[in-house]
């Protein structure tokens, strides 16, 4: 009787864990977590008393969940994850489905945006993520777009990223990212400038130059999967965006600047 008592105590535990681990008890543990950074962003916005320690708590809170999750279970690199991006957490994924980088505002850096980002991608049969959320170029990155390059038997994942300086300045990126023996390589140098080869292309800029553009028409750094080609603004003396673009086109190595 007593082992009949204890198979059957196992069992519960066994099913409450699998309904744990089910993909939408998955986001909605997500889903509560994240919503805590809105609150504690309004309660400091009020000038409430430790606000602002716990906001900084409810992103590493959120961030090593995400973290976690993202690790534990595989399938998540393809979920929706629909009720996260409509509280403004920004998910891209690659077209092999191996990477993905989700995207969030920390609300911790008043004009300066301090964002943080969690990548996650499949290497063989395991999948494994990082927590990004320090300082990058010019400041904390937010990632608005992701793209895929397959060069011969080589994949490269070009995230297109943003950094807020001030309430003036901004900033505009491309990265380069590859899945190499096993390990997410952030730094796929397979750019080239006068100054050698690089991972990124950044520019900086006075955000009054394109704040009357609408924000679909500003311009920004694209990538052209059929001419093989990356296209960066070109910024002038004066920090303005221009309506003019560089570009650089592979050339079977690493994309290069050609003369326009």
């Amino acid at each position: 009787m007593k082992a009949l008592n204890l198979i059957a105590l196992f069992c519960f535990i066994t099913v409450n864990k699998l309904v744990a681990q089910t993909p939408q008890a998955v986001e909605a543990d997500l889903l509560k977590s994240f919503k805590k950074i809105e609150y504690w962003d309004e309660q400091q916005r009020k000038g409430g008393d430790g606000a602002s320690e716990s906001l900084e708590g409810a992103n590493d809170e959120f961030g090593s969940k995400l973290k976690k999750y993202a690790e534990t279970y595989p399938a998540s690199i393809s979920m929706p994850f629909n009720s996260l991006k409509k509280e403004q957490l920004d998910i891209f994924t690659s077209a092999d489905g191996l990477f993905r980088i989700y995207s969030w505002d920390t609300w911790t850096g008043g004009t300066m945006h301090i964002c943080a980002n969690v990548l996650q991608y499949k290497a063989g049969d395991k999948t494994k993520s990082s927590l990004m959320n320090n300082p990058g170029d010019g400041g904390a990155p937010f990632y608005s777009n992701l793209y895929t390059f397959k060069a011969g038997d080589k994949t490269y994942y070009f995230g297109i990223y943003g950094v807020i300086e001030s309430s003036r300045y901004a900033g505009t990126g491309i990265r380069a990212f590859a899945i190499q023996n096993g390990v997410l390589n952030n730094d796929a140098k397979i750019i080239k400038t006068q100054s050698g080869l690089h991972s990124t292309i950044f520019y900086e800029y006075d955000f009054g130059s394109v704040v009357d553009i609408p924000f679909e028409k500003r311009p920004t750094i694209t990538f052209d999967q059929t001419t093989q080609t990356i296209h960066v603004p070109l910024v002038n003396a004066k920090a303005q965006v221009t309506a003019k673009f560089i570009t650089y086109k592979f050339n079977g190595r690493y994309f290069e600047k050609i003369k326009s």
